[in-house]
């Protein structure tokens, strides 16, 4: 029995199964699209909820001042905040799922929430 050239046949299936094969992995790992939100907590009051859809500053006034928060579609960030080691603002732009920022002084917290986790576990 000797071993030849593949067939068009074999080819056509070949090609056919890569395809199924390349669609199944970008239909897995494309993000679903769905929106993010702001997730602002703050001790003693009940958490608000901030769309990434459009560019605004908000400011929350907290035990120690005002923190500034900017948000621009798809993210969001700590841009002022009292305290003297910057903590809030060394987070730096929040977009995934599960980044967070906190403002220690003013006793509040920034995290980003959507459609699903950015990460599979977690390990300390």
């Amino acid at each position: 029995m000797s071993v030849g050239l593949l067939r068009w046949g074999d080819a056509l299936i070949g090609v056919l199964a890569a395809g199924i094969v390349a669609t199944a992995f970008a239909l897995a790992y494309t993000p679903a699209g769905e929106a993010r939100v702001l997730v602002i907590s703050q001790a003693g009051a009940a958490p608000q909820h901030e769309p990434l859809d459009r560019a605004r500053v908000l400011e929350v006034a907290g035990p120690a001042g005002i923190t500034r928060i900017e948000i621009e579609p798809g993210r969001a960030r700590c841009a002022d905040s009292p305290g003297r080691q910057n903590i809030c603002e060394a987070s730096g732009w929040l977009q995934a799922h599960g980044e967070v920022a906190v403002s220690l002084p003013n006793r509040l917290t920034l995290q980003v929430r959507g459609p699903e986790p950015g990460f599979d576990s977690m390990h300390y």
